[in-house]
């Protein structure tokens, strides 16, 4: 499953694969929208409209709490809460060029953990009523050893290894510049918050145009 995009989202994304097109950067385009999601790597975007500032963040469960399936005890939950109320607070994530004069307008954070959760427990439900019909059933040894491979099938499922099934998070950030003329660099602590993360993929496109690059725990800066 991926996140379900949003109208923000959506305007990053067309706004970046339409100028990755106009120059000729298709298959940076490509890589952005359809490569793997990868352990260890998070994607940013950042796009401009006008004053605004749109920026997306997409980051495997890994990456950020250390698992991709709902949280199974306490201990998950608490890693779970603390890590939607950072990405909530995106000040302590990322800083603009101070001249630039940039102000939080808007916050959306979401994840798909727990909804892979939701969605294996009525995976379970349907196995369990179908191993009740073949209790009656003639071919009940066959069947039972059928049920078995499910149940193995379903115990993918629960650590999202299966199908390619991985919980992930997504933040988008919405920044009003009063001096956008001056956005020169954004500086991201990502890496003090999510230590697990080993680089971030930056797509950026803004009115002096696209930029790509990355960061790493040792390169925490972005020029634009």
């Amino acid at each position: 499953m991926t996140i379900r995009r949003t109208v923000f989202a959506t305007l990053v994304s067309s706004l970046i694969t339409g100028q990755a097109l106009a120059h000729n950067h298709h298959d940076e385009s490509e890589y952005r929208q359809h490569g793997a999601h990868v352990h260890g790597v998070v994607e940013l975007n950042i796009a401009q409209d006008a004053n605004a500032l749109l920026v997306e963040i997409t980051a495997p469960g890994a990456d950020v709490v250390g698992f991709e399936h709902a949280p199974k005890n306490d201990q998950q939950k608490k890693e779970l809460d603390n890590a939607l109320k950072t990405l909530a607070q995106p000040l302590q994530l990322l800083t603009f060029s101070a001249d630039a004069q940039c102000t939080l307008v808007d916050t959306v954070v979401t994840e798909t953990l727990t909804a892979h959760d939701d969605k294996h427990g009525d995976h379970d439900s349907h196995d369990h009523n179908e191993h009740e019909h073949h209790d009656h059933d003639s071919h009940d040894h066959d069947e039972h050893a059928h049920h078995d491979h499910d149940h193995d099938h379903d115990h993918d499922h629960e650590d999202g290894s299966c199908n390619g099934q991985h919980g992930e998070f997504s933040a988008q950030y919405t920044f009003n510049c009063d001096n956008i003329e001056t956005l020169t660099d954004m500086q991201s602590d990502w890496f003090k918050h999510f230590a697990t993360t080993e680089k971030i993929t930056i797509q950026a496109i803004t009115n002096k145009g696209q930029k790509a690059g990355q960061l790493t725990p040792a390169q925490t800066q972005f020029t634009f």
